[in-house]
């Protein structure tokens, strides 16, 4: 099935990083222009990017389109479903920013990369992808850099509801681990790129072994897709400023999140009991309002 209308925007900037330059210029233009780009035919389009007919046509396959008259279609009507625009990111941080203008940026990056993640969920597919995580006997995630920190907190989410989940972030034991699963288990790739060595090789093993693979990724052609049965993409692109994953993580953790709460709904009252329990546990651990703290 392809894209759905809604959509389409949404997908250009998804496999925006693996087109070759032509294409980015097509992709460009579109993000910029969408509303003009509608009364372009493919040779206007191809003459406004700098680029050929044949690239246009090529771009708009990559999308999941038969063609550029479907990719024109999908983005009329997007233009008239009256879905709101993500919130734009106002150019990017620079060093002379003040701290009031960094906040901006950040709020408006943050606001659109969400959206942008929010309108990539395919309904059907997400549902696959709960009901594989709510039925697994184990999970594993695997992650490295921030999005280890991802994993290791997707690890808490699943097993506070009972679940045997588990994070590696380190490759040796990603790996080792990945191997010892199962049919009947589901190991979940992270990686913004899509094309981290350490998880590829992780999830390959699990692939190998028999389990279910699922992969969280920004890049729609990235190499992690291919290992995956069930992929999930996200929105966020890292400027330079923000080359310490601020924006993919929180895209990354926002699929988690949904992920999350999916299960524990498939899981029912079992899932809400274990939710309830770990959380008193460690009520005591808590300064409630009005209380003195003492160290004792």
């Amino acid at each position: 099935m392809g894209p759905l209308p809604e959509r389409c925007l949404a997908r250009v900037r998804g496999v925006y990083t693996g087109l070759r330059p032509a294409e980015q210029r097509v992709a460009d233009y579109l993000l910029a222009h969408p509303d003009r780009a509608l009364a372009l035919s493919v040779t206007e389009l191809a003459s406004a990017a700098r680029t050929s007919e044949s690239t246009v046509v090529k771009f708009a396959q990559k999308l999941g389109y038969g063609g550029y008259r479907q990719l024109r279609l999908a983005l009329a009507l997007e233009s008239g479903t009256g879905v709101p625009r993500p919130v734009p990111v106002y150019g990017e941080i620079e060093t002379t920013d003040s701290l009031e203008t960094i906040r901006s940026k950040l709020l408006a990056a943050y606001t659109s990369t969400l959206h942008e993640t929010m309108e990539l969920l395919d309904p059907p597919l997400w549902d696959r992808a709960a009901d594989a995580l709510a039925r697994a006997r184990r999970i594993h995630f695997y992650g490295v850099g921030a999005s280890g920190f991802v994993a290791l907190d997707a690890q808490h989410k699943f097993a506070r509801i009972g679940m045997d989940a588990w994070a590696y972030t380190d490759p040796h034991l990603a790996s080792a681990f990945a191997a010892l699963l199962e049919q009947g288990d589901v190991a979940v790739g992270i990686s913004h790129s899509g094309g981290t060595l350490d998880t590829l090789h992780a999830l390959r093993a699990a692939r190998e072994a028999g389990a279910t693979t699922m992969c969280i990724t920004h890049r729609m052609d990235a190499p992690i897709v291919e290992l995956a049965s069930i992929a999930l993409f996200t929105s966020g692109h890292e400027a330079p400023f923000r080359s310490g994953a601020i924006v993919s993580r929180m895209a990354q953790l926002a699929v988690v999140d949904a992920l999350f709460i999916a299960v524990a709904i498939r899981r029912g009252a079992d899932a809400m009991r274990r939710l309830l329990a770990s959380r008193e546990a460690v009520e005591e651990k808590h300064v409630g309002p009005g209380k003195a703290w003492r160290d004792t």
